[in-house]
C-alpha cells in the first residue's frame, strides 16, 4: 500500500484548499527539536502532490514520492522493496489507515530509514471514541471511495472503504519494539486538534451527522467554527491530548546493549560463565595483554 488516493476536494475540483497552518506548525516544531537536516533526501510513502506542498513548506527540497501504483517509485508500504537504511528520513501522511496492516507499514518505514520516520494519522482518545458513538464521526471512510466513482480510495486504494485506524504513542512504541527488538527507538507523539477539511469533504460525510450540520450552518461557516474551536482546544494540554490528529516522530538509536552485529546480522551477545558477555570478556583479555606487554617493556 498503500496508495494514497487523490483527495475528494481535488477530485471535485471545486472547493477552497485546506488550511495547513496547524499541521505545518506541529511538523516544524518537531523538525527543530530533532535538528533534522532538511538537505537530505526524504522518501514519501503513499506520496501525492499534497505531500510535496507540505514538505516544501517546511524546507525539504529533495523529495522522493512513492506510491502503490504511481509516483517516482512503485512501493508497497506493507512490503517495501528497499534495503535497510535506504533513506535518512521517511514520511507518510494519512497513509497508514489505508493499509491492511498499519503496524507492518510502520515497521517497514522504520526499517528503511537511517534516522527518522515522521507520520500523521488519526488520534485515538476517549473523546474521539465518544464522537463515533454519537455519530459525529464514522469509523470507516465511505466518502473517499464515493468520491472516486466507487472504484478506489479505500483499503490499499481499492473499492472497499478502509477502517480508520487510530494511534497512540504507546501503540507506536509497542509496534516498533516488536518489529525491531534489536534497536533502541525514541518515539515522540503529539496529539492535537486540527479540522483539516474543506467544504466539499464536510458535505460528503453523509454517513455521520456532519453533512447535515454543514448544510444547516453552511459549510464555510461550519469550517470557521471548527477552526475557532481547535484554537481553544489546543491551548490546554489535557484537551489537546484528546485531539483528532496524531503526529509521530520515530528516531532510530543504537543497538540494544545485549545485541551485537556480526556479518550484517544481529545476535544476542554470548555470555561467559561469569555472566559477562563474550564481547566484554574479549575486551578485558585484550586490555590485560596490553597491560602485561607494558610491564615487560618497563
Amino acid at each position: 500500500m498503500s496508495s494514497v488516493p487523490t483527495t475528494a476536494a481535488t477530485a471535485a475540483g471545486s472547493s477552497k484548499p485546506k488550511n495547513k497552518s496547524c499541521l505545518l506548525h506541529v511538523f516544524e516544531r518537531h523538525l527543530q527539536t530533532l535538528a533534522v537536516d532538511r538537505t537530505q533526501p526524504i522518501l514519501v510513502v503513499g506520496g501525492a502532490d499534497e505531500d510535496l506542498e507540505i514538505l516544501s513548506a517546511v524546507g525539504f527540497r529533495q523529495i522522493v514520492l512513492s506510491n502503490l501504483r504511481a509516483g517516482e517509485l512503485n512501493l508497497d508500504a506493507e512490503d517495501i522493496q528497499l534495503p535497510d537504511d535506504s533513506y535518512s528520513i521517511v514520511f507518510a501522511h494519512a497513509v497508514l489507515h489505508h493499509c491492511r496492516c498499519p503496524h507492518k507499514a510502520v515497521g517497514e518505514m522504520v526499517r528503511i530509514a537511517r534516522q527518522h520516520v515522521f507520520f500523521l494519522e488519526p488520534n485515538d482518545s476517549w473523546v474521539l471514541r465518544l464522537l463515533v458513538r454519537l455519530n459525529f464521526s464514522f469509523p470507516y471512510e465511505l466518502a473517499a471511495v464515493a468520491a472516486h466513482d466507487y472504484l478506489e480510495g479505500g483499503m490499499r486504494n481499492g473499492s472497499i472503504p478502509n477502517y480508520i485506524y487510530r494511534w497512540t504513542g504507546h501503540e507506536v512504541k509497542k509496534c516498533v519494539a516488536a518489529y525491531h527488538p534489536e534497536r533502541r527507538i525514541n518515539v515522540r507523539a503529539h496529539s492535537y486538534w486540527d479540522f483539516y477539511v474543506n467544504e466539499y469533504e464536510l458535505l460528503g460525510r453523509r454517513e455521520s451527522c456532519i453533512a447535515k450540520l454543514a448544510e444547516t450552518l453552511g459549510p464555510r461557516n461550519f469550517i470557521r467554527f471548527l477552526h475557532a474551536a481547535q484554537v481553544t482546544l489546543n491551548v490546554l494540554p489535557p484537551l489537546r491530548a484528546q485531539g483528532n490528529k496524531f503526529f509521530c516522530a520515530i528516531s532510530k538509536g543504537e543497538l540494544q546493549p545485549w545485541i551485537e552485529a556480526r556479518n550484517r546480522q544481529f545476535y544476542l551477545k554470548r555470555q561467559d560463565r561469569s555472566g559477562s558477555s563474550a564481547t566484554d570478556s574479549h575486551a578485558k583479555q585484550v586490555a590485560a595483554r596490553h597491560a602485561v606487554d607494558g610491564e615487560r617493556q618497563c
